[in-house]
């Protein structure tokens, strides 16, 4: 995993968002957060710079100081709401959604546009913290990232 700039984030590769809404994670992403299949993920709005959003498990989040923005939202926690309905807590956007099988996630238009992403755009796959997987929208690391012809482009191909 490349790191973009000395002292800067490490970068998975780049997923382009297909027009079915589909955001590949990569597998050594999967790995290192040790995210499997299947497995339930909180998505939460990035910061106003760089946009996109984290990707993490509940579980991980209960023990950090953001547990009560995810316990202010009833049902978030226990994936009661419907899956891929972005709700607003205190400025940020989260929702939950399923990793499908072969390592990605799937998300409406709608829960694409709360993230401010659209069908097509490229998201730099960062290490974000021990949190979660950073997808970065816009921004400095993702103009960097983009003049990385050596890193890798996760995409469907139709």
């Amino acid at each position: 995993m490349p790191q973009l700039v000395k002292g800067g984030k490490y970068i998975y590769g780049l997923s382009k968002v297909s027009r079915t809404g589909v955001i590949i994670i990569p597998p050594e992403a999967m790995t290192e957060y040790k995210f499997r299949d299947g497995d339930r993920v909180i998505l939460l709005s990035g910061s106003r710079k760089s946009g996109g959003f984290g990707v993490t498990k509940s579980s991980i989040l209960q023990k950090t100081n953001l547990a009560r923005l995810i316990q202010d939202i009833p049902g978030l926690a226990s994936y009661q709401i419907p899956e891929n309905v972005t709700i607003e807590a205190k400025g940020r956007w989260l929702c939950w959604s399923t990793i499908k099988t072969g390592g990605y996630l799937q998300l409406t238009t709608e829960t694409l546009s709360k993230y401010n992403i659209a069908v097509g755009d490229f998201l730099t796959i960062g290490r974000g913290s021990y949190l979660a997987i950073s997808f970065i929208a816009r921004g400095v690391i993702l103009e960097e990232a983009l003049r990385h012809p050596d890193l890798e482009i996760f995409e469907v191909h139709n």
